[in-house]
């Protein structure tokens, strides 16, 4: 009976390509992973940054139209003294003026019927106040730096808190996406 010689010469080569691709596969599957982590890091500072320049424009233009009232109001009392200068010859009263405080400030409104106000930034802090559907209150101009991801029942947005001042003067503080500049109710919230 005639016995098989396997060829090691062919063997040799076909195993040291095998482990040079086990290797390399290996290395590529690390490479890919380090990216994964670097590129969700971008993301989440991209959409802070988004959300910050989101906040920014409103206060711009909130701003910019606050100038152009002033500009109008001034307009307004120059055309009115302009009308009620005295002539000559005219008796004049003077009275005294009274100081008039102009406050300004940035409305929000909840967008969560139930929104917790808490004395902090943190789901830990303890909460001050349950506020209804599209109840105004006061931004504080105060965010926190980073963003939170938070379970909401269908949704789970990614936002920082912010500071905010109810209208019994009781300042605290609610996730983000739970208040807004316009009235709306956020859809998927599933409250208690």
């Amino acid at each position: 009976m005639a016995t098989k010689k396997t060829n090691n010469a062919r063997l040799v080569p076909f195993i040291l390509m095998s482990l040079v691709t086990l290797i390399f596969l290996f290395w590529a599957m690390k490479q890919c992973d380090s990216g994964n982590r670097e590129y969700a890091m971008v993301a989440e500072a991209e959409a802070r940054e988004n959300y910050l320049d989101s906040i920014r424009r409103v206060e711009d233009a909130a701003q910019r139209n606050a100038e152009i009232d002033a500009e109008a109001e001034a307009r307004a009392q120059a055309l009115l003294r302009a009308r009620t200068q005295p002539l000559p010859g005219d008796s004049v009263v003077r009275i005294p003026a009274s100081e008039v405080v102009v406050q300004k400030v940035t409305p929000l409104y909840s967008t969560i019927n139930g929104l917790n106000v808490r004395s902090g930034p943190s789901l830990k802090n303890g909460v001050l106040a349950r506020l209804p559907l599209y109840t105004e209150v006061t931004f504080m101009g105060e965010v926190t730096d980073s963003l939170y991801t938070i379970d909401l029942g269908d949704i789970t947005p990614t936002a920082p808190w912010v500071k905010i001042q109810l209208a019994d003067g009781k300042v605290g503080w609610v996730y983000g996406p739970g208040v807004s500049y316009y009235k709306y109710q956020l859809k998927g919230v599933i409250t208690d």
